[in-house]
């Protein structure tokens, strides 16, 4: 799974952000800000004007949203409080005790409104509030078209209900995990079973001098293999042969090398694999461990290419309409490659392992996307936006888009995992210093 991808670029500017935009929440200078764009005030960022007001914070300091906030998603059968961030369920709404800071959810329309709730002849309860009444449901029901009677509520819907499988109850819903996984006791996440003797999962490292791993919360960093050479390391796991592929790349070679590493304590049996195509400016790879066949990224081609797993044979995947390809990954049971490019257009796509049928699944709200990495079980593509600070997610046909994780927190999760291990490990405002090989991490 990779979560960074080698040296960064200047941001393009797509000509969608040059186009006209509404007007400001509240008039700020644009300075040191491209046309189109909205100078976020902590003076460090540049936002399109277009994201304004939508109701989801760019810039760090939330400042395209404070001048006009928009209304937090409440959970079914909740209310926001005016002017904050809480919560409150329907029944605290004129129940005598002040449940929003400033008593909105009181005051003398619970009186004045008790005749109208009475009128709406609502099935379950009824909501009195300062601007009106309207019928709500029980937990798990949600009001049906004629604004009165209840029905059941697709809890899967929401994103994140379960962490795998999500099976939608009458007035409920229930969590599974696929073959393999333990459902905890929360009875929403589901774990990896571990037998005697198996080794606790583990996150591997690629930096330009070395390989390392470390476990999951970031303890017991230890390295399996220094390399000789400084360059850009790509990096793959294959489960199958529990095998660590790798090629680094310099200026003027390029080598793919792998080797056994059982319970990730060391390397065994290590071996170059020699390619009939140059791996000199390869960027990033991903392994198909169904038939061991290598992709790989080519920076300076701008093309994904694959070679057989003994590398004799190479072709071009893709190189049409790739201007700065960065990401790949694959879904060997699906036959699906994913990979993101920040060329003229920056956006996520998806195509056949053959580069056929190819398939734009995000081009809004996206500038340098780098590192992709996929939930092959719930079919779900996650990315980072390097110039934007985020990682966010959509589902296998590019709906249902959510954030993941947005702004300085993104770069404090990837510094943990880089602690002063190469030039990546400084970061210059919140992104990765242009110019410094990045270092490429996988689970």
């Amino acid at each position: 799974m990779a979560l960074l991808s080698p040296a960064l670029l200047p941001s393009p500017h797509a000509a969608s952000l040059l186009s006209p935009s509404p007007p400001l929440c509240s008039h700020h200078p644009d300075i040191l800000c491209d046309v189109g764009e909205f100078h976020c005030h902590n003076h460090d960022t540049c936002v399109p004007k277009d994201w304004l007001c939508d109701g989801e914070p760019d810039c760090p300091d939330e400042s395209d949203e404070t001048d006009h906030p928009s209304s937090k998603a409440c959970p079914l059968n909740h209310m926001q409080c005016t002017g904050t961030k809480k919560c409150i369920h329907f029944n605290k709404l004129c129940n005598g005790a002040r449940d929003c800071d400033d008593g909105y959810d009181e005051g003398v329309h619970c009186r004045e409104l008790l005749s109208a709730c009475h009128e709406l002849r609502c099935r379950y309860g009824c909501v009195m509030t300062r601007n009106g009444t309207f019928c709500f449901c029980a937990d798990g029901f949600e009001v049906g078209e004629d604004g009165t009677s209840c029905r059941d509520h697709d809890e899967c819907a929401m994103y994140g209900a379960c962490s795998q499988t999500c099976t939608n109850t009458y007035g409920s819903y229930r969590c599974s995990c696929t073959e393999g996984y333990i459902l905890q006791p929360n009875r929403i996440s589901c774990k990896a079973k571990q037998d005697p003797g198996d080794s606790r999962p583990a996150l591997l490292i690629g930096g330009s001098d070395r390989i390392v791993v470390t476990h999951l919360n970031g303890s017991g960093l230890q390295p399996l293999r220094s390399l000789r050479t400084n360059g850009t390391l790509a990096l793959d796991f294959q489960q199958n042969q529990e095998s660590v592929c790798w090629v680094l790349s310099s200026e003027s070679s390029g080598q793919l090398r792998c080797a056994v590493t059982r319970s990730l304590r060391g390397f065994t049996r290590e071996q170059e694999i020699r390619t009939q195509q140059s791996l000199q400016h390869v960027e990033q790879m991903a392994i198909d461990w169904l038939t061991g066949n290598f992709y790989f990224v080519d920076r300076v081609t701008d093309k994904i290419f694959v070679c057989d797993s003994g590398g004799g044979t190479c072709v071009t995947v893709l190189q049409l309409d790739l201007l700065n390809p960065k990401g790949i990954a694959l879904d060997p049971l699906m036959g699906m490659l994913f990979f993101t490019d920040y060329g003229n257009v920056a956006k996520v796509e998806r195509c056949n392992m053959d580069g056929t049928n190819r398939t734009r699944l995000v081009d809004y709200k996206i500038e340098q996307p780098t590192a992709v990495a996929l939930d092959v079980v719930k079919k779900l593509v996650y990315w980072a936006d390097a110039y934007l600070d985020y990682i966010d997610v959509v589902d296998y046909q590019g709906k249902n888009r959510h954030t993941v994780i947005h702004g300085s927190q993104v770069s404090a999760t990837l510094h943990r995992f880089l602690p002063s291990t190469g030039p990546a490990g400084d970061l210059c405002g919140g992104r990765l210093c242009p110019g410094a090989p990045g270092y490429p991490c996988y689970l």
